[in-house]
């Protein structure tokens, strides 16, 4: 008697062994990627898309998004990185080292003969070593401390493209700054980043500029309006200003010219209505998403008016902000509490295209210029200003901070060991591999400037091992290319940025090593769709098929791949 297979031919099964050495082997691999982008002196890397594009950047965070995997492990590395750069926007190239060493670090435990249970439990109670230290470790300070602030921003741009480019370093840092300032609320300890617009323009990056407002990429509509407005109040409407079509067809039967004649009239009539309104409501300045067309903007030239049309929705809430205006409900009925407030709206040719800048009395949201000679700068610049932002809202939120170059992971290394001794069991060797795993960040950090490995562990270790219980902030000075006392430098982080990397190495690193065994199905390509609607895929490419019709090839769906 037969009896069935367990398995369909068409799946695979990796096997537990094996299957566990590769998940952990391809998220190592995908961990090495950045580790030469860690610091002030880390490289760039440079991705090349399907269709010539390239990416420059040093960005671990931003390069790992465009390398494209197939294996679930190295997927779940990348998407951690993005967790830390959604939540913390920095930190990103330290978050894949961390993980690649607790990889590596579980495969040699494995080795060893000891369970993956024991390496799970071990690595939670390491993290749980770490967050400690770190609290006893953090430095309290005041988030309207601009000297901090100051410090950390030069911490977290310094080597990067925007920093270097710049002839006068400070005066971006304190753009920065000031931009953040003007948008964040101290007192309740609250810095929305969506409030600042970042504009990017060809140019010459010493002309990055901080606009007390915002700027929209379009042109005044007519020529025949004014270039700028001072104490400009300012409407915004989401109703177009032309004839608009029906929804459904409709016809008007017209017998003479004479009726023509009072359409068009009418037409005009009820457009005249609408400006007549604006008018009244006091508005000098008229920004509307939708259409405005040539009649109406006449009218509105004759009587000083600007109008802009076609406006996107986001920089219309942009502007909500920038002048404290209302999105207007109904033109019929404007209120003057609608209105908004500017102190300056005119138009200037930036980078060879006009773009309107509107300043707002006080505003709410601010917007950035970035200016550079290319478009791969330019992208570059956005992430660089972007992790600048996250780092100042880090601040203003938890103003908790740590010094950096190394040290900070020395310390919490050196107390994670020390306290290993005290733990029963197997979980001891696992948490002093935990130490040893974070450590790997002040040494990727110091082989990134040119120093030798080996020695800088072995002097790093006898020096905290020197420091007879006290605090030392032992790191690796980027400048003299030794080990350093970071205490008496401004090189400072944010301890949000390394707790939410602890936490998120280990959860990704747990998440691997759960994984055992892997089945997997064999991937079929010729997926179509056929004249009756039916899609469906099979092994062979059609030549068997006798309902492969024409209809069918035109009807083909797209998918993807996974």
């Amino acid at each position: 008697m037969k009896y069935p297979g367990l398995l369909d031919d068409d799946i695979s099964r990796v096997g537990t062994n094996e299957a566990q050495m590769y998940n952990l082997l391809s998220g190592m691999v995908v961990a090495d990627l950045v580790k030469t982008c860690l610091g002030p002196r880390g490289m760039s890397k440079m991705y090349i898309d399907i269709l010539g594009e390239d990416t420059l950047t040093k960005h671990g965070g931003a390069f790992l998004r465009k390398v494209d995997v197939d294996h679930p492990a190295a997927k779940s590395v990348i998407e951690a990185v993005n967790t830390v750069d959604t939540h913390v926007g920095d930190g990103t190239s330290s978050t894949a080292i961390l993980i690649g060493s607790l990889l590596g670090n579980a495969k040699e435990l494995l080795n060893l003969g000891i369970p993956t249970a024991t390496i799970l439990r071990g690595y939670e109670m390491g993290l749980d070593l770490a967050l400690n230290s770190l609290d006893e470790i953090k430095i309290k300070q005041n988030n309207d401390n601009l000297e901090k602030m100051r410090e950390l921003l030069i911490t977290c741009i310094t080597g990067k493209t925007i920093f270097d480019l710049q002839e006068d370093q400070m005066k971006i840092v304190d753009m920065i700054i000031e931009a953040s300032l003007d948008v964040a609320d101290l007192k309740n300890h609250h810095l929305s980043i969506d409030d600042i617009k970042i504009e990017e323009k060809i140019g010459n990056v010493t002309q990055i500029q901080l606009i007390k407002g915002t700027l929209i990429d379009k042109t005044i509509d007519s020529s025949a309006m004014p270039k700028c407005i001072n104490n400009a109040k300012i409407l915004l409407i989401n109703e177009s200003l032309e004839t608009m079509k029906t929804r459904c067809e409709s016809e008007i039967e017209i017998t003479s010219p004479e009726q023509m004649s009072q359409f068009l009239v009418q037409e005009n009539n009820d457009l005249d209505h609408l400006v007549e309104n604006i008018v009244n409501s006091g508005a000098n300045v008229v920004i509307s998403r939708k259409g405005v067309n040539d009649f109406v903007q006449e009218s509105l030239a004759k009587k000083g008016i600007i109008s802009m049309r076609r406006v996107k929705y986001n920089d219309l809430w942009w502007l909500e902000k920038a002048v404290g205006a209302k999105t207007c409900e109904s033109i019929e009925k404007i209120s003057p509490n609608e209105l908004g407030f500017a102190r300056k709206i005119y138009e200037k040719t930036v980078g060879g295209d006009p773009m309107v800048f509107v300043e707002g009395k006080s505003p709410k949201s601010v917007t950035i210029l970035l200016r550079a000679n290319s478009k791969r700068y330019l992208d570059e610049l956005h992430r660089n200003i972007l992790n600048a932002f996250h780092v100042l809202q880090n601040f203003i939120e938890s103003p908790f901070v740590v010094y950096g170059a190394g040290s900070v992971e020395g310390l919490v290394s050196q107390k994670i060991k020390k306290q290993s001794v005290f733990i029963d069991g197997k979980e001891q060797v696992v948490v002093d591999k935990f130490g040893d795993a974070i450590l790997q960040i002040p040494l990727t950090l110091a082989k990134n400037v040119g120093m030798d490995v080996l020695d800088t562990k072995t002097c790093l270790q006898a020096k905290l091992a020197n420091s007879n219980g006290k605090i030392k902030w032992y790191g690796i000075n980027s400048e003299t290319r030794n080990i350093s006392d970071m205490s008496s430098s401004k090189i400072i982080e944010t301890v949000a940025v390394k707790q939410q990397i602890f936490k998120t190495a280990v959860e990704a690193t747990n998440l691997i090593l759960n994984v055992n065994d892997v089945f997997m199905k064999n991937i079929i390509d010729n997926t179509h769709c056929h004249v009756d609607g039916v899609v469906h895929a099979h092994h062979d490419p059609g030549k068997n098929h006798n309902h492969f019709e024409q209809e069918g090839l035109e009807q083909r769906q797209m998918h993807q791949y996974y």
